[in-house]
């Protein structure tokens, strides 16, 4: 890993307005202490990024498959050590995980291959083709195509944040499968 540009506050470093920012449950997360150095914005994006995150209209599954994709297709090794537990205690399978990271992903069936397709373009392209936006109405509602779009915008965003910073992997974490 490459040396943090931000470092990581550690707790006796946070002001007492960043530790009450950080004071939930995962709250002491290299991201989480690092993005805090800002607090006015960490406030915000905490907001957002945990509605995204916790209070989803989103089954898990589909919420973790999206942000895994975009994980590997922004290359954000963090993002992707942290959310590969998640997926797996939302039940994606392991051979959904490796699809996900995978440059040529071999999805385990076809709606997992339809999110593949709906990150990939939204990562990359920030766009959904008419093929990928009609297969996903057949199975989202207005408010989760939104959402999902949003999903996807989001986790890049942070993705983006966390290379340019250069978060370092919480203790205990796996770099992901391409940096092995």
């Amino acid at each position: 890993m490459t040396t943090p540009r931000l470092a990581p506050l550690t707790r006796a470093e946070l002001s007492e307005e960043q530790r009450r920012l950080v004071d939930f449950p995962g709250g002491d997360k290299n991201i989480f202490t690092t993005f805090v150095r800002h607090p006015e914005l960490f406030d915000v994006f905490h907001g957002f990024a945990g509605r995204l995150l916790r209070q989803s209209s989103l089954p898990d599954d589909v919420r973790e498959t999206l942000i895994l994709r975009t994980a590997y297709q922004c290359r954000a090794d963090y993002e992707w050590a942290q959310h590969v537990g998640i997926a797996r205690q939302s039940g994606i399978s392991e051979a959904a995980i490796t699809a996900l990271g995978a440059a040529e992903p071999e999805a385990p069936d076809e709606h997992t291959a339809l999110l593949i397709r709906a990150a990939d373009q939204l990562a990359t392209e920030r766009d959904l083709d008419d093929r990928t936006w009609a297969a996903l109405s057949e199975h989202y509602d207005e408010q989760q195509l939104i959402e999902l779009c949003m999903l996807v915008g989001n986790y890049a965003m942070i993705a983006g944040v966390l290379k340019a910073v250069r978060v370092p992997l919480d203790d205990g974490l796996l770099p992901p499968p391409w940096r092995r």
